[in-house]
């Protein structure tokens, strides 16, 4: 399980030096990271028998989401800036 969480810090860690110019990879990448620390904390809770590891768990999963949802809505806005700036070039020419 600790190398399989190990895989996915390399896999976030890779994603951001090779997609650093995406910004919809860099995203993705951090959401593979947070999954990444939410098992950790899951396995340390199941190993140590505390809830306090899964609660902060669902707390990460919480962000993650939010962050998300926060990444895609600056994203439409920028693809939407640059739709209506393109058109109102095409109009004025």
């Amino acid at each position: 399980m600790l190398i399989s969480i190990s895989l996915l810090f390399v896999m976030f860690a890779l994603a951001i030096f090779i997609a650093r110019p995406s910004l919809i990879y860099v995203l993705f990448a951090l959401e593979i990271w947070l999954l990444g620390i939410s098992l950790n904390f899951i396995l340390g809770s199941l190993l140590l028998d505390d809830l306090l590891g899964q609660f902060i768990a669902l707390i990460l999963f919480a962000i993650a989401a939010l962050d998300t949802s926060v990444g895609l809505v600056i994203i439409l806005n920028y693809y939407n800036l640059h739709l209506v700036n393109e058109k109102d070039n095409l109009i004025k020419s």
